[in-house]
């Protein structure tokens, strides 16, 4: 029956390659995340030049093609063109990144970790660039796209600890669906933030925790916050029910704490920090893109 199952998938994902051009909200989003900048790390090169003409170009960092880098026989074709396989790059480096010469220079996981780290940078883009595609009031989290983890295949297979009996699997979806509802409500500061705060745990206690937790003081230094500032992040955060900034009790005695709550009891941040090392991805796919497909796929 597994056998079945799975030539099935196989089946199902290998339709004729076609290339196909990206939607025009995929282009958007990912014109906006750029920065206006070739993701190659130290390039000054933009994407659009100052009389609005796009010079950049956009990279599969899963060929669209069987004759080009990379190329994923498994992707569907609406797979190829989504914004999480595409990375916007300089002409010049194009050719590099865009190459079967140079495929053995630029893996899977070293471009998946330039589109991440260079998109990471680039939330939000001040100036003219931004008012192109956005009127002036738009709101900020219109530009999200939240994926669905539906089965959690992925997850269960790069980290077998996650995996679930079938009563409890309901309710981790369940719990993931309700919380991608409201992160997709969260501002793009706020998400930031969100994600600092998980670095910065994973950072002190490695990556066994249960809970998403950093003292308040040792989050102004390392993020630089200040007082004024992390009050109205906590108090939005938990307005949104995603965290806090609250005393917390300790072993010292209660102890402000800034929190971010798991996507599920079944799935933690620190699970989901696990799966990226494991697979290439970024903790910025999940906590700022929310992108939770990618534990299926």
């Amino acid at each position: 029956m597994a056998k079945t199952t799975t030539n099935a998938t196989a089946s199902a994902g290998r339709q004729k390659p076609r290339r196909l051009t990206p939607k025009p909200e995929v282009l958007r989003e990912l014109y906006l995340l750029s920065g206006n900048q070739c993701a190659m790390i130290g390039c000054k090169n933009v994407i659009v030049d100052d009389k609005g003409t796009v010079i950049g170009q956009v990279c599969h960092i899963e060929a669209a093609m069987p004759d080009g880098p990379r190329f994923n026989e498994n992707q569907t074709n609406e797979q190829r063109r989504a914004l999480s396989n595409l990375v916007l790059i300089c002409a010049n480096h194009h050719l590099q990144i865009d190459s079967k010469k140079h495929e053995a220079d630029w893996p899977l996981a070293k471009v998946k970790r330039l589109k991440a780290e260079h998109e990471a940078k680039f939330k939000a883009i001040p100036g003219s660039l931004e008012q192109r595609f956005n009127s002036q009031f738009a709101d900020s989290t219109d530009a999200l796209d939240p994926t669905d983890p539906g089965e959690f295949r992925e997850l269960e297979k790069v980290l077998p600890d996650c995996k679930l009996d079938e009563q409890q699997k309901p309710k981790r979806k369940k719990e993931v669906k309700e919380f991608l509802e409201r992160a997709a409500k969260v501002p793009p500061t706020e998400r930031d933030f969100m994600l600092g705060v998980i670095k910065r745990a994973i950072k002190l206690n490695g990556s066994n925790e249960e809970e998403v937790s950093v003292h308040v003081d040792d989050v102004r230094s390392a993020l630089s916050v200040g007082h004024h500032k992390l009050t109205q992040l906590g108090a939005s955060l938990e307005r949104l029910g995603v965290g806090d900034v609250t005393d917390v009790g300790t072993s010292r005695g209660d102890e402000w704490h800034a929190r971010v709550w798991n996507p599920s009891d079944y799935l933690t941040w620190f699970d989901i920090s696990n799966f990226c090392s494991n697979t290439g991805h970024s903790l910025d796919e999940f906590v700022v893109h929310l992108k939770f497909g990618l534990l299926d796929t």
